[in-house]
């Protein structure tokens, strides 16, 4: 049974990018964080380019003070990761997945949330929820007030993650938190 006092958040380290990158290319994971859920062969295709994304954002994070990385940690043992994103800094994406924000979004008001379990013991332990729970008082601290995820919505346990910790669906792939 996993003790959720012992789930904490760390910020990434250098050391930190090869256990990451050990991460994205497990099946499962790559799966969510690079091909969108899908499984055709274009789907790993653009897999890669995002897969090279992924790791340019964690290798430039110093050089990017709007992403916030952690390392999700149980009991000192490094199981994960968290990322917060003030998004002021990501127009075109903003433009693409929250068009009816663009142009309203003000330095550290929003913040995207993302996560990822990259130790397959650790799944379907309720961990995700505690990691949302984490990142958001990362926010907190950071002053957002509204909380943004993207989900694949065929990613159910995800989905039900960011529901089960009070997002609502603002419409497909869109899950909103306003904190208070």
């Amino acid at each position: 049974m996993i003790n959720e006092h012992n789930i904490q958040l760390t910020s990434f380290q250098d050391e930190d990018v090869a256990l990451f990158t050990q991460w994205l290319d497990k099946d499962y994971f790559f799966k969510w964080f690079c091909c969108d859920g899908k499984e055709d062969e274009q789907a790993r295709i653009d897999g890669l380019e995002e897969r090279q994304s992924w790791l340019d954002q964690v290798t430039s994070r110093k050089e990017n003070p709007h992403r916030h990385l952690f390392i999700v940690t149980n009991d000192g043992v490094k199981i994960g990761f968290g990322v917060c994103i003030d998004l002021t800094g990501e127009q075109e994406y903003v433009e693409k997945q929250y068009h009816d924000l663009d142009g309203k979004i003000k330095l550290g008001e929003a913040l995207e949330l993302n996560y990822g379990i990259g130790e397959e013991a650790y799944l379907n332990k309720g961990i995700g929820k505690i990691i949302i729970q984490r990142l958001e008082e990362e926010c907190r601290k950071l002053g957002a007030a509204l909380l943004l995820a993207d989900p694949n919505e065929e990613n159910i346990p995800s989905v039900k993650v960011l529901l089960n910790n009070g997002f609502e669906k603002h419409k497909s792939g869109d899950y909103r938190k306003q904190l208070g």
